[in-house]
């Protein structure tokens, strides 16, 4: 989502509001709330957008953290010469979890790697160790020279290609923390500027009292979505993360490819179906924007809940294809907010630039009939509660 939509949306200081993203990725509603002087929450399910997000809104000491990341280096490297090969796995993992080691990284990186977790986990600074995760992260999600054998994990899209990493995490981790750090928009020197919370939670399911926010700006995922977290398991295994723990994750967050059935007491749901989808679906696809339509449900009456009336909630969404069906996600944005108790006070679309897509622009040779109406533009909603 881009920041300026965040920043237009909010008031100018010395207006200052509380702000949430209960869906919050890599914390773009955030840092751009605190950017503009206000209160932000933020929460995700996913645990790597959670330490990116945290990482990337809090107050970063450059010089301080660039020569933890030494240190940290250092003991890894030390660590890693008493690392035999049989060992080379992050700590406590399953079998599962270590096949799926075995297979992505060579025996050099896993070395390296265990070592680094090693070394990052006995970091006692909560702060330093956060950014440390996100320099070893950032070793691991790239699209191309990586520490692994895939390429495209960044894009979640992860294929083998390669018996050996291109790079080894030992030669470019400092690089990778240097690149963290200069990307850090707070460097703490203003301390009149009010903190951020950011928390492992569920959108359809907010720790939250009743309006208890002023303003909720935020991009759900629509279906068929970029499966972020298909690329972030590469990391978080290292974190301490089993691979079956995060399968149960994708397949239970809002936008997974799984059905549910119908039920004879929710034509509602089937009515939104209809009006977000008028091409052929059946079967599983059917099923999936069914389920779609309910987690959405959910995620928008929380969001009802906890705002304080003459609240606004801004929905961006981009609309998709599934199966070769135009799947129209801001109808179901619309249709939702006026059944939970939303005024719909303006809808408006924004075209999408060509070199900003996780996808070939839809006129581009070879990029397939499905891509024409695909992520051309996104939606912009907002509404009020009343």
């Amino acid at each position: 989502m881009s920041p300026e939509i965040v920043w237009d949306e909010l008031p100018a200081p010395p207006n200052r509001v509380r702000v949430l993203d209960p869906m919050m990725g890599s914390g773009t509603t955030l840092v751009a709330a605190r950017m503009r002087g206000h209160e932000a929450i933020g929460f995700d399910r996913d645990p790597l957008a959670v330490l990116i997000a945290g990482a990337w809104a809090s107050d970063v000491d450059v010089i301080f953290a660039q020569r933890k990341a030494e240190e940290v280096l250092n003991r890894a490297k030390e660590r890693a010469r008493g690392i035999k090969q049989r060992d080379a796995y992050p700590r406590g993992a399953s079998d599962e979890t270590k096949e799926f080691v075995r297979y992505w990284f060579d025996t050099t990186n896993r070395t390296q790697l265990a070592a680094l977790a090693d070394s990052i986990s006995a970091t006692h600074n909560p702060h330093i160790k956060r950014l440390l995760w996100c320099a070893f992260s950032r070793l691991i999600i790239t699209k191309q020279s990586g520490v692994s054998l895939a390429m495209d994990i960044s894009h979640s899209r992860p294929h083998k290609t390669r018996d050996k990493a291109p790079i080894n995490a030992f030669d470019h981790f400092e690089r990778a923390m240097r690149q963290i750090t200069k990307a850090a928009p707070f460097s703490g020197s203003e301390p009149s500027r009010p903190q951020i919370s950011v928390e492992n939670g569920d959108a359809r399911q907010l720790p939250l009292e009743n309006e208890s926010v002023d303003v909720v700006v935020t991009s759900p995922p629509y279906l068929n979505a970029i499966d972020y977290l298909r690329g972030h398991k590469f990391s978080l295994v290292w974190m301490g993360h089993d691979v079956a723990e995060v399968r149960e994750l994708r397949s239970t967050n809002v936008g997974a490819e799984v059905s549910a059935e119908s039920c004879d007491n929710d034509k509602a749901t089937e009515t939104i179906m209809q009006q977000m989808c008028d091409g052929e679906l059946r079967g599983r696809s059917h099923g999936m924007l069914r389920r779609y339509v309910r987690d959405l449900r959910k995620c928008m009456s929380e969001n009802f809940r906890v705002l304080r009336p003459g609240g606004k909630a801004v929905y961006v969404v981009g609309n998709c294809n599934l199966r070769d069906a135009y799947v129209e996600n801001s109808a179901c944005v619309n249709a939702l907010a006026e059944e939970v108790g939303f005024d719909v006070r303006s809808t408006r679309k924004r075209p999408l630039p060509e070199n900003r897509r996780y996808l070939p622009p839809p006129g581009k040779r070879g990029a397939g009939a499905a891509l024409h109406k695909r992520m051309r533009e996104e939606v912009i909603l907002t509404l009020v509660k009343n």
